[in-house]
């Protein structure tokens, strides 16, 4: 491949895997047809690449957060209704002292009446959010093995740069501790 063709390829991968971009949209953009990037994506698996960069922890992280604010959005912009009883609501036919008949509606105070819906969570709400927190909290502070693996692998090549004979030794604690974590459970 060319380079004017790399670059092109590059920059449509990048268009179709992080900015979300349809294959037509990226074929108008780089002028390219649509036949071109859309083989691009097959032979190179960019739906797969594409739907791993969604279901990364940073990205379920973001969107459990983004569902726990809309549920308080939610909560915040509902409509106060309170219990008032139904003939507070009717008007009432009254006669004046000329015998002349109008309608009233009685008078009442709305706080006087208990809340049946307001802006505060009900029990399916308190239950969403602490799902929600749960998981956004389980997310946060657990790590899973390959997190662990990655990490390990990159303190021994850091020490490795300074001091090849300890990285040998500490590669064996890594790995002894990455068989622990995996035996016992606690990945």
């Amino acid at each position: 491949m060319g380079v004017k063709k790399q670059v092109e390829h590059d920059l449509a991968k990048r268009y179709y895997i992080n900015d979300g971009l349809t294959q037509k949209e990226i074929a108008d953009r780089l002028k390219l047809t649509e036949k071109t990037v859309g083989t691009w994506v097959k032979n190179g698996h960019w739906d797969k690449e594409k739907t791993s960069l969604l279901v990364t922890k940073d990205n379920q992280i973001t969107a459990l957060y983004g569902q726990l604010q809309a549920a308080n959005d939610e909560i915040k912009t509902r409509p106060v209704v309170r219990d008032i009883p139904n003939f507070m609501l009717k008007p009432i036919k009254l006669k004046d002292s000329f015998g002349d008949e109008k309608l009233e509606y009685p008078k009442y105070t709305p706080e006087d009446y208990p809340i049946i819906v307001g802006n505060f969570p009900n029990s399916k709400d308190t239950d969403i959010i602490s799902k929600l927190t749960t998981a956004i909290k389980r997310l946060e502070t657990e790590t899973n093995i390959g997190e662990t693996i990655s990490v390990a692998k990159n303190i021994i090549l850091f020490v490795r740069s300074i001091d090849p004979q300890f990285a040998n030794q500490l590669t064996i604690y890594c790995d002894a501790f990455i068989k622990q974590k995996m035996t016992d459970g606690t990945k």
